[in-house]
Parts: structure tokens; sequence; C-alpha cells
């Protein structure tokens, strides 16, 4: 398990074994090459709404390299805009995560999905939740 915040991490199918208190958001239904926007948005909106309820949340994935941290950035992104475009969020919230995920691997087909996704936010949700960090 990869902690990215005290309350977010990321972990492969392996390494499932998370302490007490954390949930785990299975991504494995997300496609690495083509997946929908709407099934991009449960995931994140499941993810984000769960930490802003005081859960800790762990993301997985199967190899723990792609989706459980495009996810990952996808829920940062969209609960803690950093201001400017959508590709200056993510770019700053992808530092963050390779820091504590060297391995991660984001393909750009998922990245470019969830980033058409939060251009449809337009940072409403950090704006109308208790933002836990």
């Amino acid at each position: 398990m990869y902690k990215l915040w005290d309350n977010l991490a990321t972990c492969s199918l392996l390494e499932s074994m998370t302490p007490e208190g954390w949930i785990i958001v299975d991504v494995r239904d997300i496609s690495d090459v083509e997946s929908s926007i709407d099934k991009i948005r449960k995931k994140i909106e499941i993810v984000s709404n769960l930490l802003c309820l005081g859960y800790r949340v762990c993301i997985r994935c199967v190899g723990g390299i792609n989706r459980s941290n495009a996810i990952a950035i996808g829920v940062m992104c969209y609960m803690v805009p950093k201001g400017g475009d959508v590709d200056e969020t993510w770019d700053w919230h992808f530092s963050k995560l390779k820091a504590a995920v060297s391995r991660a691997h984001i393909t750009h087909e998922i990245e470019r999905t969830i980033k058409k996704f939060l251009k449809t936010c337009d940072g409403r949700y950090a704006s109308n939740h208790k933002v836990i960090v």
C-alpha cells in the first residue's frame, strides 16, 4: 500500500492487506485503454465522497501501476484543484503521487478520459465540500 495522503492510498491486488479501518475501492473494471467518462466519474465520486465522510480509502487495481494511480490523481485533482487549468493541476498532483509510488505509469488514454471528466467539473466539488487531506 502506498499512502498519498493520510487517508488516501493505492495498491495492487497482491498488496490488498490494508491496515484495519481502510476501505478498498477496486478499479479493475476500468479499462487501461478505453473507459467511459461515466465509469471514471463514478469511481472518482465514490472515493471523494468516502474521503469527505472521514473514511480512509485505498484504491486497488491488478498491478498498482496505472488504473489505481490514475483514479487517485483524478480524486486529488477533483478535491484539491491547484488553480490554473486541468493539465497544470494534473501535473502537480502527478509529481506528488510519483514521489510516493515510483512504479506509477499512467496510460495516455486513461489520463485523457480523466482530464475530460475533470474539465466538466470546473472545481465545483472542492468548493462545495469539506476536503479532508
